[in-house]
């Protein structure tokens, strides 16, 4: 017996397969989206800016008298002994009137030296007082007698009151030497040789004269620095600045070698000045000095580097990057995928970094959370991360 086919069976089939089509059309289509994995890791909540080293101790030979200096030899970059003869001039014939003018100023660089020999008296005692205070908080601190903050302050003024003896000691050497340059000027007769000796031990930074000519009294021949004791101004916003305090590290980088310097901060100048950004705005900008650890020879004065204040540091927190985070009604949120899903979760952030956050609540180590959060992502809204 023969069957016969449904009357409308290919009106059904087609019907069907335009429901199916539909059906597929409506079903709703993954984001694809970029992803990181929340894990634990050492966060760097940092100051950045632009930095340059500097010689702390910098002594500029001048001429002592007019006169006719030699040809010079030494070089930048040549190492130096205190006492050295670096150069020589010879003075010319002086009339009463220049004689008794050369006189005068010996004097008065007698003068100065005495008073920075007062100053240097003044000072040790200081630094001795700020040294047994300094130990003394210490010992309090330790025994819980005094916040730790009140140990610190004594520490930095102790800090600081070093920081100015070894400035009046430096006084001392260079108002010494004046003296001297002076007084052998002062006496010097005309075509005599006088010799010019290096004030200290170090590395020729510059020389301002090389070619035999008649200079006068007060022209700076060389500069004359301690490449060990170097250190790094650091040229932040004055708004940063208010933030540091003496005694926080400094890492040095981007100076022309892969390795990061690191330098403890010693000094916050208490002064601003203006300056002009590229971009033609006015700031106000505050130098902070930090100390070096250690110093590379290949490193010299003036170089540039970029630095880095660590105002903070945790070493296993659970951070995620900046690019997770999403600022919605006053809060912060991020996307954390589960089950191929957006789901949109509070966070309450910490310390902040560059580019990374420290989140104190809200997710935990091995979410998996969205990257960049395209604007119409929902929460519930089905995602595929990118291969």
């Amino acid at each position: 017996m023969k069957l016969k086919r449904p009357r409308h069976l290919g009106w059904i089939i087609t019907a069907v397969v335009v429901v199916i089509i539909i059906a597929i059309s409506l079903m709703p289509t993954p984001t694809t989206i970029d992803v990181h994995v929340v894990k634990r890791e050492r966060l760097l909540s940092t100051v950045d800016a632009e930095a340059m080293t500097r010689v702390r101790e910098k002594f500029t030979v001048s001429m002592p008298v007019s006169g006719t200096i030699s040809r010079i030899e030494v070089e930048p970059g040549d190492s130096v002994v205190a006492g050295q003869v670096i150069a020589w001039y010879s003075p010319p014939t002086l009339d009463a009137r220049q004689r008794e003018s050369a006189i005068a100023n010996a004097d008065a660089a007698d003068a100065q030296l005495r008073e920075a020999e007062q100053r240097l008296a003044a000072t040790k005692p200081l630094a001795e007082q700020a040294q047994r205070r300094a130990e003394r908080t210490k010992r309090l601190e330790s025994s819980g007698a005094i916040p730790k903050e009140q140990a610190e302050n004594a520490y930095d003024a102790y800090m600081q009151s070093i920081s100015e003896l070894e400035a009046a000691e430096s006084r001392i050497r260079m108002a010494r030497y004046a003296a001297r340059a002076a007084r052998v000027g002062a006496m010097a007769v005309a075509g005599q040789r006088v010799n010019i000796l290096a004030p200290v031990s170090g590395v020729v930074l510059r020389r301002y004269e090389e070619q035999e000519r008649m200079v006068m009294a007060g022209t700076p021949l060389f500069e004359i620095g301690d490449i060990t004791s170097m250190e790094l101004v650091v040229d932040v916003l004055s708004t940063d600045a208010v933030k540091v305090r003496k005694g926080q590290r400094v890492l040095m980088e981007g100076w022309g070698d892969s390795t990061t310097l690191v330098g403890i901060v010693h000094v916050i100048e208490p002064a601003a000045r203006v300056k002009i950004s590229a971009l033609g705005v006015e700031e106000k900008r505050v130098n902070v000095i930090a100390t070096l650890e250690h110093i590379p020879p290949t490193l010299g004065d003036g170089y540039k580097a970029d630095a880095r204040i660590v105002m903070w540091e945790g070493t296993s927190v659970v951070a995620v990057p900046m690019s997770a985070l999403v600022r919605e009604g006053g809060e912060w949120i991020v996307f954390v995928v589960r089950d191929e899903k957006a789901v949109r979760t509070p966070v309450k952030i910490g310390h902040r970094a560059a580019l990374t956050a420290e989140v104190l609540s809200g997710i935990s180590p091995n979410d998996v959370v969205v990257l960049h959060p395209p604007e119409d992502l929902v929460s519930g809204g089905l995602v595929e991360p990118r291969q």
